[in-house]
């Protein structure tokens, strides 16, 4: 393997910070830029040059990082104007510009399972539209200016260092919390929606992958996660079964959930839960050699036990 220069945007962050572990563990040097706001527990950055910047303003480029030669440039939490900087500054001197995006652009999938070429760029009722229009752009400086960008969309992140996703569309302890002391706990009339998390060690992983491949790899969406989708029935059920729950589940329309719990339940989250997640891994497999260990059950019971050892769900 050859040994890279890698600059990861979002290096404390929960997948910034394990990209650039994993960076490390690969053998690679690895510069970090943070603004030093995160709150949520980061893996071990030992190895990680740690630099305190704003990659929003221009000074990160021509004052933090002045002077520095990268060969990947991967950002964890890119914004539209994030991505302009990047082009303005790396244009013609880096191999890759791998950007973490999400699969919520393509909602509601048309088919399942869906793939890269579901269609994404246009405005729905539930997508992230806001996400649909910076990768548009950072494909565009691709198509027109050659700029080395490729797009890593995760489905829902699962795992330890943050709350699960909970049937209330959102990631509120208390949901959990009525688990662990068996009460009745709401999930959405359509149990049968699949939904597919990505385990977040996992997720991280396919960076590190992609840092190393050729310009094959540029212009490309790629979409990470767990191999298999599982039913919202099924969530619930391992989510109980992992905290000892005797709770009931009850199987309400959206609005009554939300009617219970008008300030616990997330409004646009709900909405968004009871659309399909369910996709084809097998681009990121053959291109990356993208290979999730963990399962979408696993990762949750991962989280579960985290969150656990932490106290998140005592009251």
């Amino acid at each position: 393997m050859t040994t890279k220069s890698i600059l990861v945007f979002g290096a404390t962050g929960e997948i910034g910070g394990r990209i650039a572990r994993q960076c490390v563990d690969a053998g690679h040097r690895v510069t970090g830029v943070t603004r030093g706001a995160n709150q949520r527990p980061s893996p071990d950055l030992s190895g990680v040059e740690l630099l305190q910047a704003d990659k929003g303003e221009r000074e990160c480029y021509t004052g933090t990082l002045a002077g520095r030669a990268f060969d990947v440039v991967i950002d964890s939490v890119p914004a539209a104007e994030h991505v302009t900087l990047a082009f303005e500054h790396f244009a013609g001197s880096i191999q890759h510009y791998l950007m973490c995006g999400s699969t919520g652009t393509f909602a509601p999938l048309q088919y399942l399972p869906a793939d890269e070429n579901h269609p994404w760029r246009e405005k729905t009722e539930v997508n992230f539209y806001h996400q649909s229009v910076r990768d548009a752009a950072a494909l565009d400086l691709h198509a027109r200016h050659g700029f080395p960008v490729a797009i890593l969309r995760p489905t829902n992140i699962i795992g330890p260092d943050r709350v699960p996703l909970e049937l209330w569309g959102g990631r509120s302890p208390k949901y959990f919390r009525r688990m662990l002391a068996h009460e009745a706990v709401e999930i959405p009339v359509c149990g049968n929606i699949l939904v597919q998390s990505g385990y977040n060690d996992d997720l991280a992983s396919a960076f590190v992958s992609a840092a190393s491949k050729g310009p094959e790899i540029d212009g490309e969406i790629f979409v990470i996660s767990t191999r298999k989708a599982i039913t919202l029935d099924r969530y619930a059920e391992v989510a109980r079964d992992v905290l000892s729950s005797r709770s009931r589940v009850e199987v309400l329309p959206i609005e009554e959930i939300r009617q219970r719990y008008p300030d616990d339940v997330n409004a646009a989250g709900i909405r968004f839960l009871v659309e399909h997640m369910c996709f084809d891994l097998r681009k990121a497999e053959r291109m990356l050699d993208y290979d999730p260990k963990f399962t979408a059950e696993q990762g949750l019971e991962q989280a579960l036990k985290w969150c656990l050892d932490e106290g998140m769900f005592e009251s």
